[in-house]
């Protein structure tokens, strides 16, 4: 009786420190200005955000892309962007920091983004994107829609790899090319 004792008073401080360490790293964890995210988060062996949202690169993103599933893209980056191309499908909401003026990106919008693409706001997989791994838009994107917009951290995902390096894996491989059209918007696919 005592050796179980013991152990459930091990695992229950163990569990403490776990809750412990992650109430921690949300507390640290806030919005970035641009070029400031850490270092170790745009590392590719980091694959989880503080909040505990995945990491998607390209491998991840495409994976996804061939598999059709009914996931949200949601491009952050201003409209001016949107000339170069995009993933195939996704909306523009623009987002750089709470409060900004030039913000689409909102609860409101997220939620009616949803709606539109017929997904249900409680299951839906978001994955957000801007201009490339240190680009900050995205990153503060998954930071508010968990902490701030009440999403689950498992349902909201960083593309950080960004457009850019996804349009490059395209026009690299020529097997990824021939099927462009699956992976990236008309415009992107002119740019190839």
């Amino acid at each position: 009786m005592k050796h179980i004792r013991q152990r459930h008073v091990v695992s229950g401080c163990f569990l403490c420190i776990m809750s412990l360490f992650f109430c921690t790293l949300c507390a640290i964890a806030q919005e970035v200005d641009k070029g400031k995210i850490p270092v170790d988060q745009l590392a590719s062996e980091y694959t989880q955000l503080p909040w505990g949202s995945p990491i998607w690169d390209v491998d991840q993103a495409i994976q996804q892309l061939k598999k059709g599933e009914n996931i949200l893209w949601v491009d952050t980056r201003p409209e001016s962007f949107l000339a170069k191309g995009t993933v195939r499908g996704a909306v523009l909401l623009t987002y750089n920091k709470a409060g900004m003026a030039e913000n689409t990106l909102t609860q409101d919008s997220l939620e009616g983004a949803l709606a539109a693409a017929g997904l249900n706001k409680d299951v839906a997989t978001i994955a957000f994107f801007c201009q490339g791994p240190k680009c900050h838009r995205s990153y503060n994107a998954t930071y508010v829609a968990v902490t701030e917009w009440g999403y689950k951290p498992e349902q909201i995902i960083w593309f950080r790899a960004g457009y850019p390096d996804l349009q490059s894996a395209v026009k690299d491989s020529p097997k990824l090319k021939r099927k462009a059209k699956k992976y990236l918007s008309d415009q992107g696919v002119k740019q190839l």
